[in-house]
């Protein structure tokens, strides 16, 4: 273990005087300075050698386990050792290729969130490492497409509320329901969750002494309160939205078992890509298959089950298939 200590302490040594281009570095006044670095870390007198010295320095050119591809030239008439880039630094460039490979893959990932407003901060850490990577910023065609606009409506309060959240904070919103005046609500936010494109925020309502769900897309402004936080117990709110299909959790509802039958290719995309995590096959024959999830029926199960149009049939509840029959029956009406 002191050893491979006295390596670390060794390479940011060398590290360190290559650094200092004011000076021309032989293997004696390196070893000198690592001698002197290991005495002051550990307390301990340690004669380092040539050999020692040159071993460090190939390492630190090409270690791909500590990800160490120092750029390490030797002048052969001064007998010197120097980074051949002045710039570059072994503690600020601590990734090896394959790394950086992926870093700059999510650094291009992250650069389409940038039109949010409070995301300002990542600029500062692209930046840093951008210049760390020695990333040479070029225009391509996107290769990742997201299925929501990194502008959508409500999505510039994402980090305000996730820090209020974090922070245990009480804030006021003013929110607009849809068809519906402005109002200002306290509210403790809890947790943040998206469902298809749209963000939206479980808080505990202090007026209403309950549990909220508001769109993000519908909150006009958020400001400070001077109110207590109230926080929801952790089950609370992490299984909040496990009871049902969407972000709707309907007071007055109960969870029921809805069984459905899925017909031709779609029995295969309902296996890989359950509705419900709730959702298992209770039987399949040639063409057909009957699943089963329990859930609160809301809007958005009715809306998704609705999707698959002629390719599945709900068994049970009985109310709803009555719902589904008469939205079926009204859709035809605009048809004829």
């Amino acid at each position: 273990m002191a050893t491979n200590k006295h390596a670390i302490i060794r390479y940011r040594t060398i590290d360190r005087c290559l650094r200092d281009i004011d000076r021309l570095w032989t293997w004696r006044e390196l070893a000198e300075a690592c001698k002197e670095a290991i005495a002051s870390s550990t307390g301990r007198d340690v004669n380092v050698s040539e050999r020692t010295i040159k071993y460090d320095i190939s390492a630190m050119r090409n270690n791909d386990v500590l990800g160490y591809h120092a750029p390490i030239d030797y002048d052969r008439k001064e007998k010197t050792y120097y980074y051949s880039d002045p710039k570059y630094s072994l503690t600020e460039s601590p990734i090896n290729k394959s790394d950086s490979q992926l870093l700059q893959t999510a650094i291009s990932m992250l650069e389409q969130f940038m039109e949010v407003q409070e995301a300002t901060g990542i600029h500062n850490i692209l930046t840093k490492l951008e210049s760390s990577l020695d990333r040479q910023k070029e225009k391509h065609d996107p290769i990742i497409q997201f299925d929501h606009a990194v502008d959508a409506p409500g999505q510039k309060w994402l980090y305000k509320l996730y820090q209020l959240i974090k922070q245990k904070e009480t804030t006021s919103i003013t929110y607009q329901a849809f068809g519906k005046r402005q109002k200002n609500r306290i509210i403790s936010p809890q947790l943040l969750k998206e469902y298809k494109g749209r963000w939206y925020l479980l808080s505990y309502d202090h007026q209403q002494d309950d549990n909220r769900v508001y769109a993000l897309d519908r909150i006009k402004g958020v400001s400070a309160s001077l109110s207590d936080y109230k926080e929801l117990d952790k089950a609370t709110s992490k299984q909040y939205f496990d009871q049902v299909v969407g972000v709707s959790v309907l007071k007055d509802r109960t969870i029921e078992k809805v069984i459905f039958e899925v017909y031709g290719i779609q029995i295969d995309y309902f296996k890989s890509k359950p509705i419900h995590p709730t959702q298992r096959l209770v039987s399949q024959s040639e063409g057909a298959a009957i699943f089963e999830i329990k859930v609160i029926i809301n809007y958005e199960l009715v809306s998704e089950l609705m999707s698959y149009h002629k390719n599945l049939k709900i068994i049970s509840p009985t109310d709803l298939k009555t719902e589904m029959r008469l939205a079926v029956h009204t859709m035809s009406k605009y048809y004829k």
